[in-house]
């Protein structure tokens, strides 16, 4: 099978724009979701500013419609409005909505199961900078493939475009790429660190595994235990816990990784950090 030349590019250089309207309804909602209550007014308010083709409120209203929410007054499971609302987003060329359209119509969800169609709007979202789309296809020409096809360096050129986006899901795949094709500790670590920037505990506990002097070494990706670092992410992660929001911008400058006992601070360059 010939597959399409990747060139790197960045979804928010392709998302539109969004009605400041439309907006300020998309972050009442959010805020209400979070509260746990009055399920027909979010959905009232996402469909609103779906209404004035917020993609965003899109997104999240499919993800109502995706599973429902049982007992909960306001909110059904509806594929047919999923499915009508990621349509909506692939015709405003929103690569998260090719990408959510892929993903559907893989799993078979409110339609025919099509592996065709599927890998043809991932394709697509991955041109159009969707991060998701791109840590998919690195871990399909990295893992999927039969061994003799598999290809890392094809796979490289999607995890470093994914990687250099800000969604920690595609910063998590990229650390497991690195941690298990290219055996390199320090790179993973770098990505698991960017994701606990953005606030992800599964990242800022691997992280704190990584320097636990009470870890297997299968946590600690070779890493010395460091008590100190240890403890960091471990208050990290109860303030993650206690405020899902929290945001950490400034952590690899504050707190940048120690060398890797064996790989420096690059398995490929030990001598010198990585950077995107």
């Amino acid at each position: 099978m010939a597959y399409p030349a990747f060139t790197c590019t960045h979804e928010k250089d392709h998302n539109p724009p969004l009605d400041a309207e439309a907006d300020a309804w998309f972050q009442e909602a959010r805020s209400l979701e979070k509260e746990l209550h009055d399920w027909p007014r979010v959905v009232e308010l996402y469909d609103k500013a779906s209404a004035k083709n917020h993609w965003k409120a899109m997104h999240n209203l499919a993800r109502l419609y995706r599973t429902g929410w049982p007992g909960r007054p306001g909110v059904e499971k509806d594929t047919q409005k999923m499915l009508d609302l990621y349509e909506r987003m692939v015709e405003l060329k929103v690569p998260l909505g090719y990408y959510n359209w892929a993903v559907a119509a893989e799993r078979g969800k409110g339609m025919l199961r099509d592996e065709r169609m599927a890998s043809s709007y991932m394709f697509q979202a991955a041109q159009l900078g969707s991060p998701q789309a791109q840590a998919a296809l690195g871990n399909y020409f990295a893992f999927s493939l039969p061994r003799e096809k598999q290809d890392y360096q094809v796979a490289e050129t999607y995890f470093r475009c994914a990687g250099a986006q800000n969604n920690p899901e595609a910063l998590i795949e990229t650390a497991a790429f690195y941690k298990i094709a290219r055996d390199n500790k320090p790179r993973a670590l770098f990505y698991y660190q960017r994701a606990a920037s953005f606030g992800d505990t599964s990242a800022i506990s691997t992280l704190s595994s990584a320097f636990n002097p009470d870890s297997s070494p299968g946590f600690t990706l070779g890493y010395k235990a460091n008590n100190e670092l240890h403890e960091f992410y471990e208050r990290l992660y109860a303030q993650v816990r206690d405020n899902p929001d929290l945001r950490f911008p400034d952590l690899a400058k504050e707190h940048p990784l120690p060398p890797h006992p064996e790989q420096g601070l690059d398995a490929e360059h030990p001598d010198r950090r990585f950077a995107l």
